[in-house]
């Protein structure tokens, strides 16, 4: 039972109404029926109530029953818009609301046309665009279709009929304007066709857009049989199981036209619509998601915008919180639309220029003088964040790397037909096709987000995988990741909104085992996966050293610290090799190295005492800043005072055992002190005066030229700078102590002649014969620093440029110096790096020791794979190893035979 109004209300409601509307008043001086909502109830209108309404005006045959009927309408209209300025009403019912009074309105006056003709009794109205979504605008064209089910001539007659009745224009205005245009071949095409005819035309000629029209197509006037025909009819066209990425492609081209249209470049910011942040944004991406993924998910089959952009949360095809910036952006934008129209009582989706009448838009909208600012100035404020938020999550949807892929894969591709998967799996170059199949089904089994998920990502993501090294072996990783991390959202989270993190994902796992068992204890790796920007950009030393500090300087037990640091060594690890196999990162030796000094360094200074001043020197690649992914940390310990030599031999423990020993969290570097004076008999660590002590009266030559590449890497740079100086003129002397260099010579001979006898007879290379050692082998890395530090021992004395820590750097040196010929400087360069970075990858691939080319095959194949993936041969890298390391070898040959 209605409720009175109080006796005030009545002047709320005009008042409020005038405020919103400045052709309100003059409607109601015209027509004294519309003043009824103002002192009525205003409980809503139904379709049936609208109906009832328009019938009444319609009782009447004759040509002022457009003009009355538009009165009805305008009736329904007010009453509407009093709803939604009291706050009886919110977005989504008004919107629905001026659905119901459209369809209400059309069901009337088709009956009432076919009535009054006698013909067209098999003619159905299906509504498109947003009265098909039932999310009609105050003042909004009506995009309907007409279809029969017999002969169209007499259906034409009524539909033409329909047309002149709710669209002529009458002295009280028109009802709406209906729009016919979106029918095949558009106004050039029959007004109404059967269903045959339909079918025919949409099996033969129907254009990408139609099907994006179709996807809101709803029957709401006329023969109900027929429209639920026509909806039958169109679905498999709307709903293919296969679709063109083509298709895609045209929507998303699509959309740029609208948004470079004359109207919008004119109108620009002032465009709520059509223009970039606007509502097409959204309801462009919603429908595109809809029409890719709705294929194989019913639920996703909404014909309004809000309910798809539930059905798409739901279904974990978008991030709830994209969900809810699109949704609540939609109600802003559409009520500002509103607002507009209201305003005039016609259709308009462009913003006014002049700054009061934006203030008066603002006020309508809702927004209100206070303490925290003007209404106009906030209205603008939340105006510009919406859109941003709009076309931010807009690009992100619509422009989804794999949506192309998706759209073209079938719904039976993984779940329906296993032999079917198994033939598509050897066609695409698995090895292991049946075992493949059990890893798929796994994957894609029952009815959770997950599985709901994969089903649709994974037909996309079996192309890049299978064009990686090991595509069994990454799908393995795969089905490992995804079940180990079931419980946890962030694998979900990364797939669903970045799908491009799908391709680079599988990429990696086929490429390299250890990626899946590095992101399986850290997956927060993936969602760096996804960000181009972050993945391009390299840390440098002091974002190393301050990410150390900050996750160590909270830690209070030696166990906490030691936990702490080596969850960042790994995590640090695995994203520089997700870099490095990205192709982002330039210079992954240096980046290793400047993670390392950060976690040494955090650790020394956890555990130096205060009266202690500690330095750590860096030997090796660790103090030539090449360090690789299986390098121990070569170094030396120094510290003052002397008399401290108890607690710094303590802290260095500690260093040690925070840094290396094994633990849950694995460890972080293997931390090697044998090259400090008197092996594994001497101490860890020494202070300066004995340092200089024992290098002068006791130190071989190999351990000068060991410290051709100290450098201070930790702790206290005055004290490891200070080693560095004081050790400089016995290891770079003016005159080259007689027998220095015969020393370094007979080294290298009696090092090589240590390791022949463990070595196997054979043909380099071959499975089961001798190993090549890319470390220590002829023609290895060895070879390469062996030459180089014997130059820099033999000539750094009056050349200081050659004083170079690094092997690539100091071979540099040579060069410009003149000591080394180019060309063998060329050699020894390429081998050294392309040895290097072979280790690297073979690490990467899985092999038990990177120094040495193994003998399986498929480690090989990843190895090579990833080196050149045009040429994934084993058989062709071992013989380009074998070519680089015999050139190198003579290289090596010459200078050291001098």
């Amino acid at each position: 039972m209605a409720v009175p109004a109080p006796q005030a209300e009545p002047l709320r409601r005009l008042a409020l109404l005038a405020g919103a509307s400045d052709a309100a008043p003059g409607l109601l001086v015209t027509d004294p029926g519309l003043l009824a909502p103002l002192t009525g109830d205003l409980a809503p209108w139904g379709v049936a109530d609208v109906e009832r309404v328009a019938r009444a005006a319609l009782v009447h045959p004759g040509p002022e029953a457009g003009r009355r009927l538009a009165r009805a309408q305008r009736r329904g209209l007010l009453r509407v818009a009093l709803r939604d300025l009291t706050g009886l009403a919110g977005f989504d019912a008004v919107a629905a609301e001026l659905s119901d009074l459209a369809e209400g309105v059309l069901r009337a006056a088709l009956d009432h046309v076919v009535a009054d003709l006698g013909a067209g009794a098999g003619l159905a109205v299906i509504a498109m665009g947003k009265l098909g979504g039932a999310e009609l605008n105050y003042v909004s064209d009506v995009d309907v279709l007409f279809v029969t089910r017999g002969d169209p001539g007499p259906a034409t007659r009524a539909a033409e009929r329909l047309l002149r009745l709710v669209g002529g224009v009458t002295p009280e205005g028109r009802p709406y304007e209906l729009d016919a245009a979106l029918r095949p071949e558009g106004r050039d095409g029959p007004l109404v066709r059967s269903l045959d005819g339909y079918r025919a035309y949409y099996e033969r000629w129907a254009a990408t857009w139609e099907s994006q029209a179709l996807l809101k197509a709803r029957p709401v006037a006329g023969d109900a049989a027929v429209g639920a025909a026509f909806v039958e009819l169109v679905a498999p066209f709307v709903w293919p199981d296969r679709r063109r990425a083509a298709h895609v492609d045209e929507l998303q081209a699509l959309k740029g036209v609208v948004e470079g249209s004359p109207k919008v470049r004119r109108a620009g910011e002032r465009e709520v619509k059509l223009a970039p942040g606007g509502l097409r944004d959204i309801e462009f991406a919603v429908q595109l998601l809809q029409l890719v993924h709705g294929r194989h998910d019913p639920s996703l089959r909404a014909r309004g915008t809000l309910p798809a952009l539930a059905a798409l949360a739901a279904g974990g095809h978008i991030g709830e919180d994209d969900a809810h910036t699109f949704a609540g952006a939609y109600r802003f934008l559409r009520t500002v639309e509103h607002r507009l129209q209201l305003r005039g009582l016609r259709r308009t989706h462009a913003l006014p220029q002049d700054p009061v009448a934006r203030a008066r838009l603002a006020r309508a909208s809702g927004y209100r003088d206070g303490a925290d600012g003007d209404a106009g100035a906030r209205f603008e404020d939340d105006l510009r964040r919406v859109r941003g938020e709009v076309r931010r999550v807009h690009e992100k949807l619509f422009y989804r790397p794999l949506l192309g892929r998706f759209a073209e894969l079938g719904a039976t591709d993984l779940v329906a037909d296993p032999a079917a998967v198994r033939e598509r799996l050897v066609a695409l170059g698995f090895a292991r096709p049946d075992e493949a199949v059990r890893h798929l089904q796994a994957l894609t089994a029952g009815t959770g987000r997950r599985a709901k998920l994969l089903r649709t990502l994974l037909p996309g993501m079996l192309p890049p995988l299978a064009a990686t090294p090991d595509p069994d072996g990454g799908l393995v990783a795969l089905r490992s990741l995804a079940e180990r991390l079931d419980s946890s959202l962030t694998l979900l989270a990364a797939l669903r909104d970045r799908p491009v993190v799908a391709e680079v994902l599988v990429t990696l796992l086929g490429s390299s085992p250890l990626i899946g068992r590095w992101l399986e204890r850290q997956p927060e790796l993936l969602a760096f996966l996804a960000d181009e920007r972050e993945l391009a950009r390299p840390r440098d030393r002091d974002a190393y050293r301050r990410l150390a500090v900050g996750l160590t300087s909270r830690r209070s037990g030696e166990d906490e610290l030691a936990d702490a640091l080596r969850r960042l060594a790994r995590r640090e690890m695995a994203r520089i090799a997700l870099r490095d196999l990205a192709g982002y990162s330039a210079d992954a030796p240096m980046e290793r190295t400047w993670l390392a000094e950060a976690c040494l360094e955090a650790a020394v200074a956890a555990v130096t005492p205060p009266d202690v001043t500690l330095a750590v020197l860096g030997l090796g690649t660790f103090g030539g800043r090449e360090l690789g992914y299986a390098s121990d940390l070569d170094v030396l310990v120094v510290h003052e005072p002397a008399e401290a030599r108890a607690a710094a031999l303590r802290a260095t423990e500690q260093v040690v055992r925070l840094l290396a020993d094994p633990t849950p969290e694995g460890r972080a570097f293997t931390v090697d002190l044998r090259l400090r004076p008197e092996g594994k008999d001497g101490p860890l660590s020494r202070s300066l005066g004995s340092y200089r002590v024992y290098y002068e009266r006791w130190a071989q030559t190999w351990e000068l030229q060991a410290l051709t590449q100290a450098r201070p890497v930790a702790g206290d740079p005055a004290l490891g700078r200070a080693f560095v100086e004081v050790h400089a003129a016995l290891v770079y002397p003016r005159a080259v102590p007689e027998g220095r260099l015969a020393d370094v010579r007979a080294m290298k001979r009696r090092v090589e002649a240590e390791r022949r006898p463990r070595r196997r007879a054979g043909r380099p290379g071959a499975g089961g014969a001798d190993p090549v050692d890319l470390k220590l082998g002829p023609g290895g890395m060895s070879d390469v620093e062996w030459t180089v530090q014997l130059l820099q021992l033999a000539e750094g004395g009056r050349l200081p440029r050659l004083r170079r820590r690094g092997t690539v750097a100091a071979l540099e040196a040579c060069a410009a110096e003149g000591v080394l010929a180019e060309d063998d400087a060329a050699v020894l360069r390429e081998g050294y790096a392309l040895l290097a970075r072979v280790r690297d990858l073979l690490f990467l691939s899985g092999a038990r020791d990177p120094n040495v080319l193994p003998g399986d095959d498929a480690v090989l194949r990843r190895a090579a794979a990833l080196l050149d993936p045009d040429h994934p041969d084993p058989a062709a890298l071992r013989d380009r190893l074998a070519t680089t390391m015999a050139a190198v070898r003579a290289v090596h040959l010459r200078v050291m035979e001098g």
